[in-house]
């Protein structure tokens, strides 16, 4: 007889319990970029992932961010006695290395200079221009012209 309790069926168990358990895995799951990741003093740089955001009781910080800390309720919200601390974590910084285009040369000293850029291309632009086989051919009259009786 054929399992019909699609509630139990132990794939969609198993989904089920990845759905329910992701709120903190995006945070533990990804390795980060080392154990002391020093800040990079160059503004151009995105930190992605590490970001010295993540603290030491982040899953109780978002919790209260969510207000899971505390009861639902219109009147006075007393949100400051259950607060989350927050335990940061200190970093070191690390100066920039890369030379910024716009202090090494600012946009009003290279604004009155000849710019030359006398090359020869790579290859024609125009040389795919035109489209190497017929289109837009009206083939039923074509056919027709073309037609000649036994």
């Amino acid at each position: 007889m054929s399992f019909t309790r699609f509630h139990d069926d132990p794939a969609r168990i198993q989904k089920q319990l990845e759905q329910m358990t992701y709120s903190g895995k995006y945070m533990m799951n990804v390795p980060g970029n080392g154990a002391q990741m020093n800040f990079q003093e160059d503004p151009h740089i995105r930190l992605e992932k590490w970001g010295a955001n993540l603290s030491q009781n982040a899953i109780d910080i978002e919790s209260d961010l969510r207000c899971q800390t505390r009861n639902l309720q219109r009147d006075c919200v007393q949100y400051q006695e259950k607060k989350a601390v927050n335990h940061e974590n200190s970093y070191g910084s690390t100066p920039s290395y890369v030379e910024q285009s716009r202090a090494i040369a600012p946009a009003w000293e290279i604004r009155g200079l000849k710019q030359e850029r006398i090359t020869d291309l790579p290859y024609n632009p125009q040389a795919h221009i035109e489209i190497p086989f017929l289109n837009n051919l009206q083939t039923r009259i074509l056919e027709k012209d073309y037609y000649k009786k036994c």
